[in-house]
């Protein structure tokens, strides 16, 4: 099982990507240092050590991305899958491990890319959910003894904190009083805001003033663009909150777990609340939940898989009255064209999710499981009004005129010729961004080749101190690569540093052969993989094309 589900990849950070900045580090250390300190450095030098490191903590990402995306798929295992989860983690001494090698690897990049483990081990799952149960039943008969496999681990994370390679791993206080008074939910942050109003990042000293301690409950998530940042989030069932209670320390053990905090609120909006100062409640026996209102709990998304089908037996051809577009520029926090695509069903149905043709989408399981994508539709002089609905089901709020227009599907053997791009860009020209394309480019023999190009950089405000970093990336059908730079600016001049340009592949994973039929485009892959997604002329014309998620237009 481990071999085929939680192998550690071998894209992950290894011994060498980690080692770069070590024997330097470790070089400060003095001669005489005692022979602890000596071990310490040993083993933080020694690769096979920190691989054991890191194949440790690569099976505990990997695990939790399949936990992930076993609810995704809506797993009958799930809770005794994260149940047994947490109680693996605690026996092994996971989560100590985690935090150090995620340091270490900040240290080195200013990330820890864990996404190169978390995409594959996503889709594995999702491939084949007998996992969930598999997984499951393994933590919960003590496999996976990461003292056995990895007997130098955790040596090894301790030997980095020694070294001083990163911060050591500050445990939760423990409240050493009983709990007295109300604990707040998450779903009670827009309540407490009304109440109480609402306030930007503030000390600790001042939250004591402004609302004393409180008392809090839920369970600990993980961000997982930001590893070592965490929230208490409020679930039940299908539902989960859209408020988060952000804890302002390292969660790492206590992730999964629904525990109670008391702490000091130093941030606090109708989206969230910072906890800052916070300890760990053993007994909340004396706590009573608070009053105030609680905000609904919204449904949990629904992955594509389980509202999708074989092609041709979803919506057929007699049940769709129109596919409908509208589209529109976004300029926060950049610039980005967006469009939304609506399915007008004949009965007078609307459904408002179109990542897959209309006919792969299973209607029957839609309606069970995401009623909030569906509404009401009707003609209004030449133009559409719409209702949507609730979670439940319910009609919600008035019909609204809307500016969607229809189009029309591929007609038979249709073929493309030329090159078709989108393009945006995220973040500001003060605090930096990234730009980025994707094209793709047909031919009227039936190839295709996509391709995609990003440049990232600081902006102005980091200019102002002489930080400037800056990296590129792309992509076709020849291949990849990326490259990086940083200037950082010190008291004592610029320093600057070049990564240089990495290959990584043959692009055959962006090159193949293509085929346009109704509102669908079938991309057969070189390397074997293939796509079927949504597509469709958005004009008579074939100057802009929809792919997947949105539009491509020509290149002049």
């Amino acid at each position: 099982m481990r071999r085929h589900f939680l192998r550690a990849a071998s894209a992950v950070p290894t011994a060498s990507f980690l080692l770069g900045g070590c024997a330097a580090a470790l070089v400060v250390l003095p001669s005489q240092a005692a022979s602890d300190a000596q071990d310490a450095k040993r083993l933080v030098t020694d690769p096979a050590a920190m691989n054991q490191l890191v194949e440790a903590v690569s099976d505990d990402v990997m695990s939790e991305a399949a936990i992930d995306a076993c609810e995704e798929i809506g797993a009958d295992a799930v809770p005794a899958m994260r149940e047994a989860w947490i109680a693996w983690r605690a026996r092994q001494q996971i989560a100590p491990m985690r935090v150090v090698l995620t340091r270490m690897m900040q240290r080195r990049s200013g990330d820890a890319p864990w996404d190169k483990l978390v995409d594959p081990m996503r889709q594995r799952v999702r491939s084949d959910p007998q996992a969930c149960a598999t997984l499951a039943r393994e933590w919960q008969g003590g496999g996976k003894d990461v003292a056995s496999r990895y007997p130098q681990a955790g040596a090894v994370a301790r030997a980095i904190v020694q070294a001083n390679l990163v911060m050591p791993v500050t445990p939760l206080p423990v409240a050493a009083e009983p709990a007295r008074g109300q604990v707040l939910l998450p779903s009670q942050v827009i309540a407490l805001t009304e109440q109480r109003g609402n306030w930007l990042v503030i000390s600790e000293e001042a939250a004591r003033r402004k609302l004393g301690l409180v008392y809090v409950k839920g369970r600990v998530a993980r961000d997982m663009r930001r590893p070592e940042n965490f929230h208490l989030v409020q679930a039940q069932g299908d539902r989960i909150g859209e408020q988060f209670i952000h804890l302002k320390f390292n969660a790492e053990s206590w992730l999964g777990r629904e525990v109670v905090l008391r702490g000091v609120v130093t941030s606090l909006n109708r989206l969230s609340m910072d906890l800052a100062d916070a300890a760990l409640v053993n007994d909340p026996s004396g706590l009573t939940l608070s009053p105030l209102a609680q905000t609904p709990l919204a449904r949990k998304p629904v992955a594509l898989q389980r509202v999708s089908t074989a092609p041709g037996k979803g919506l057929g051809d007699k049940d769709l009255a129109a596919v409908v577009i509208h589209g529109r520029a976004n300029n926060i926090n950049g610039t980005r064209w967006e469009e939304d695509v609506r399915f007008l069903l004949r009965d007078g149905s609307v459904y408002d999710r179109t990542e897959m043709p209309p006919d792969q989408l299973d209607v029957a399981a839609s309606r069970r499981l995401e009623p909030q994508r569906w509404g009401r539709w009707r003609s209004a002089g030449g133009a559409y009004e719409m209702q949507s609905q609730d979670d439940d089901g319910r009609a919600s709020g008035s019909w609204k005129s809307e500016q969607h227009a229809a189009v029309r599907p591929w007609p038979g053997e249709a073929r493309l010729e030329g090159s078709f791009s989108r393009r945006s860009f995220t973040g500001s020209m003060i605090t930096g961004g990234t730009s980025a394309t994707r094209g793709i480019r047909f031919s009227r023999d039936g190839r295709f080749e996509r391709s995609f190009s990003a440049t990232s950089s600081t902006g102005s405000l980091q200019a102002i101190t002489g930080t400037m970093i800056a990296g590129s990336s792309h992509g076709d059908g020849k291949g990849s690569s990326s490259t990086g730079s940083s200037t950082v600016g010190t008291g004592l001049g610029d320093v600057g540093v070049s990564s240089g340009t990495r290959a990584k592949d043959d692009g055959a994973s962006r090159r193949g052969r293509y085929q346009l039929s109704g509102f669908a485009i079938t991309l057969d892959y070189d390397d074997g993989h293939q796509e079927r997604l949504l597509s469709f002329p958005v004009d008579g014309d074939n100057r802009s094309v929809y792919i997947g998620n949105g539009s491509y237009d020509r290149d002049k």
